[in-house]
């Protein structure tokens, strides 16, 4: 059965809020490597690795915390704790601290998209989740890649870049609080796809 026009505006709403925090991403990805190799770090790698390390640990328990709190709930927790540990970086600089941020910002960036796509595909019909998710995944890799040529524009010492990445995902958790959509049924089937595989340059 094809989408009402309420189920598109939902559907676009939330997949242009992911893409916005792919936009952070992009940036936050390139930006960390390059801020990382000019600061002198005792471990630089595990710096860098962390986020991945986050991102498991996200990916295999984010499902229970949706299904404690709902989907939106728990988008808010998610995004509010990704923007919180990037707003704490420029203040803690140095391997240890930056090790546990950025496995903490790689834990929330898990549970943002895993709660994004469950509801995805709560929401759309099952004749309709392809063209759906055809247009989440080319929507945040757009973005993804926007955000990493944004790098050009960036002073990689400055704090300046990391208050972006936190307005950004405040931006996009804004928009999913706000918006008008009721959310689905909790369902945390959906795992997270491919469109993630980017994640591995940061």
């Amino acid at each position: 059965m094809p989408l009402g026009q309420s189920m598109r505006v939902q559907i676009g709403e939330l997949i242009l809020a992911t893409s916005v925090i792919q936009l952070a991403n992009g940036f936050f990805g390139t930006f960390i490597s390059l801020r990382v190799a000019i600061e002198d770090f005792t471990a630089p790698g595990l710096v860098l690795s962390a986020y991945f390390a986050g991102f498991t640990l996200g990916a295999l328990r984010s499902g229970k915390i949706i299904e404690g709190i709902g989907h939106i709930r728990a988008y808010a927790a998610f995004a509010g704790l990704v923007a919180a540990a990037t707003a704490v970086m420029p203040l803690l600089v140095g391997s240890l601290a930056w090790i546990v941020l950025r496995a903490i910002v790689g834990f929330g960036c898990a549970g943002i998209f895993i709660t994004t796509e469950s509801w995805l595909s709560a929401k759309a019909s099952p004749t309709e989740r392809g063209r759906v998710f055809s247009l989440y995944m080319v929507g945040t890799f757009l973005a993804l890649a926007l955000g990493q040529l944004l790098i050009a524009r960036a002073d990689i010492e400055a704090a300046a870049s990391f208050n972006v990445i936190v307005a950004l995902f405040a931006v996009a958790l804004i928009m999913v609080t706000t918006a008008r959509p009721e959310p689905p049924r909790v369902s945390t089937e959906a795992g997270l796809l491919c469109s993630h595989e980017p994640h591995r340059s940061q």
